[in-house]
């Protein structure tokens, strides 16, 4: 999961889309993963995945 530090004196709002930022390649590079995948695969590493958020 991706992670971003507040500093001192900075807005939610700047934080927040340096966060998207950092989230959104995360995504793109799983979906790429997630791509190359057999179908077995893919339901484990999704059973991972959810095991990690849930």
């Amino acid at each position: 999961m991706a992670s971003v530090v507040v500093r001192e004196g900075e807005p939610i709002e700047k934080t927040l889309k340096r966060f998207q930022k950092v989230a959104a390649s995360n995504k793109s590079e799983a979906r790429k993963r997630e791509y190359h995948l057999s179908k077995k695969e893919k339901r484990i590493y999704k059973q991972k995945q959810n095991k990690k958020f849930g």
